[in-house]
């Protein structure tokens, strides 16, 4: 029977056909569920991928809540389509990385004859935030008189700037790789360009003096003619509250009390009186550079980082500038001592603002040219290198550019407001200019006002960001500056998949 089979030619087909049809279905099976298994892995590692760098984006450090917002991410991007049971497997968070496993799961067709009923898919994606080419970052910040004020929880303004940038500096310059680079500009009335830069050819400093001064001038004694006259009370004027203001900020005080009257005649003859004669009296002061530059003059170049016009030093007997600043470095150690050093208290000085110097000397630290050389040239992409500003105070303009480069306070208690006024639109046109002069380079600027009250201060300080809904910062605590600067910070470092 076999022998005749074997030799038969009728039928063969069909017969092979039925034995081999279970075997080539169920490869077909497999290769459908192992397709769908490969479009699951994918969609998962899509999902993984992008939560990672939603997490690593997000300005939350809290471990608890972002596990919610990945499991909420995941749950928004799934398609059940292609992936079910998708759930965290394990999520570490460092200020540095977010690193997330994610499993999921797809059930089978063909494979669940074999006794398969789902399949299995996994996936992992590691986020890293990092400075992505080279950054060169100018902080311009508010040391006057103002920063002393308390700003909450026991601490003053100054103090929580310190914090801040502080922070800043930690964030930018965590890989110690040499591609984000700051330079600090601490600003008042003035900028102090440091004294070691006396003989730089970019600045002319008067040389050192001393010099007599008449304090009391020589006159002969002379005869006069005194009339008797007693001093009659009339009325008693209290106490009271006065005020004064001093960098935008009211001082209030006690005003003491005083008896008003007038000199009533005795009715004595009158007599002659000899007025003794008075002595020359002379002071020897003592004038020294103490490393503060007034504004350039000539065209409009104070508003510009051109170097066709050098800078003016000017000597006082007391120092009226802040803390030196510091040009473009990737000296944390040396940046970090530089903000610790600045101070609000400069011998007893209350410094007024004058953003427009902070901000000129921001833009001559980021400008490739004279008087610092450590900036790259302009990108007009600002990406080659991305060049960056940022503007931090915590009041308004109160000083105006006199025609000769010195800076003169705005307010005065017998000034008439509406010159205060006109002076400061002056001052605040002069800012908008440079901050549209350093646009125009190409400069991204963020802007934080930290406890401003003044609207005009406020309009200022949104008009120089780059864009005003993410480049400003209205801080009205500690912990908004805080939070200010880590955005910033956040903003200047880029989110990467690193696996």
């Amino acid at each position: 029977m076999f022998q005749k089979f074997a030799r038969s030619r009728s039928g063969n087909f069909a017969i092979l056909s039925g034995l081999a049809i279970v075997p080539l279905c169920l490869a077909a099976g497999l290769a459908i569920d192992y397709s769908r298994h490969l479009s699951a892995q994918r969609h998962l590692q899509e999902m993984v991928d992008a939560t990672s760098l939603s997490l690593a984006s997000s300005r939350e450090r809290d471990q608890s809540k972002l596990e919610n917002l990945a499991t909420d991410f995941l749950a928004g991007n799934q398609n059940t389509n292609r992936v079910q049971n998708v759930r965290i497997s394990q999520l570490k968070t460092t200020d540095d990385d977010v690193d997330i496993e994610a499993s999921g799961s797809i059930p089978t067709t063909f494979m669940a004859l074999a006794g398969y009923d789902r399949l299995d898919v996994r996936a992992s994606a590691l986020a890293e935030r990092a400075v992505n080419g080279q950054v060169e970052v100018a902080l311009i910040l508010d040391n006057t008189y103002s920063m002393s004020r308390e700003a909450g929880g026991g601490t003053t303004r100054i103090a929580a700037l310190k914090t801040a940038a502080n922070k800043l500096v930690d964030e930018l310059l965590r890989e110690n790789d040499g591609a984000a680079q700051i330079g600090i500009v601490p600003y008042a009335e003035y900028v102090n360009v440091g004294m070691a830069n006396r003989s730089a050819p970019w600045i002319d400093v008067p040389a050192d003096r001393s010099e007599w001064v008449v304090t009391q001038k020589a006159e002969p004694a002379y005869t006069r003619t005194v009339t008797p006259t007693r001093w009659e009370r009339t009325v008693w004027v209290p106490e009271r509250a006065c005020s004064r203001m001093n960098d935008g900020v009211r001082e209030d005080y006690t005003c003491p009390g005083y008896w008003e009257g007038r000199h009533v005649p005795t009715g004595a003859p009158p007599y002659e009186e000899i007025v003794p004669a008075k002595e020359e009296k002379r002071e020897l002061r003592h004038f020294k550079w103490w490393g503060c530059v007034a504004s350039r003059t000539q065209s409009d170049n104070w508003l510009h980082d051109r170097n066709s016009e050098r800078y003016k030093g000017f000597v006082q007997r007391t120092q009226i500038c802040p803390t030196p600043i510091v040009e473009l470095t990737s000296d944390k150690a040396r940046l970090k001592s530089a903000i610790q050093s600045m101070t609000t208290d400069i011998d007893g000085y209350k410094s007024q603002t004058y953003i427009p110097a902070g901000m000129v000397w921001g833009l001559n630290i980021l400008s490739p040219e004279a008087p610092f050389s450590q900036g790259a040239p302009y990108d007009p992409a600002n990406a080659r290198p991305r060049k960056v500003a940022v503007l931090m105070t915590d009041g308004a303009n109160t000083m105006l550019r006199r025609n000769n480069g010195m800076h003169q306070r705005i307010e005065h208690n017998n000034e008439p407001a509406y010159e205060t006024d006109t002076n400061i639109d002056k001052t605040n046109a002069d800012t908008r200019s440079i901050c549209t002069n350093m646009k125009r380079q190409g400069i991204e600027i963020f802007t934080v006002a930290f406890m401003v009250t003044s609207a005009k201060g406020k309009a200022l300080m949104e008009a120089c960001a780059s864009d005003p809904s993410t480049h400003y910062f209205d801080a009205s605590s500690s912990e908004d500056l805080l939070a200010a600067f880590e955005g910033i910070g956040n903003s200047l470092r880029v989110v990467r998949l690193a696996r």
